[in-house]
């Protein structure tokens, strides 16, 4: 509910730019690093993790005086990029778990336009008896709320979509082709 408590007489977790590896303050997202304070047969200096998650600033509520910081959101190596934001399938999932109206599968498909400008497409599979186009709206507006991006939206019934945990089959890149 707060993040996650880790050890700092033992642990020294940094959150640095993936791209660049420069040290990110408390509460932005980024690349999290990890040094081993007190390991003497296999120190870890500036573990580079690939793990995308925040440091969590103040103290928590539960009381322990340890450092805290958030969950998972994603890794490094699963990135997509699109209108030069960087997107995440954690990210995605962070919005769709909030819409009740959808189930936790979806497609993201990845085009340019007639006009050359880049779109994406998240195809999202809705429960029964919802209205389409409701559910459409409450994913753009999300969306463009929590990550930034205008995208179209497309709901489909429950069942439609491949079921994968892979990458490779969630997002469909039809820019380069």
């Amino acid at each position: 509910h707060n993040g996650l408590h880790y050890w700092d007489d033992h642990l020294y977790f940094e959150i640095v730019d993936p791209a660049t590896g420069e040290l990110l303050p408390d509460g932005e997202l980024g690349e999290l690093t990890i040094t081993t304070l007190t390991k003497e047969g296999a120190p870890l200096i500036r573990y580079r993790t690939h793990d995308l998650t925040r440091l969590l600033p103040g103290k928590c509520p539960c009381g322990l005086p340890y450092p805290r910081h958030d969950i998972i959101l994603g890794r490094t190596d699963d990135m997509i990029k699109i209108k030069a934001v960087n997107i995440y399938p954690g990210q995605i999932e962070d919005v769709l778990k909030d819409i009740p109206e959808t189930s936790s599968e979806y497609q993201v498909v990845l085009d340019r336009g007639d006009d050359f400008k880049d779109f994406m497409l998240l195809r999202v599979e809705s429960m029964p008896g919802i209205e389409k186009a409701s559910v459409e709206k409450a994913i753009k507006q999300r969306f463009k709320t929590r990550i930034g991006i205008a995208i179209q939206a497309e709901a489909l019934p429950l069942g439609s979509l491949p079921r994968s945990e892979k990458k490779t089959a969630r997002v469909i890149d039809k820019r380069y082709c």
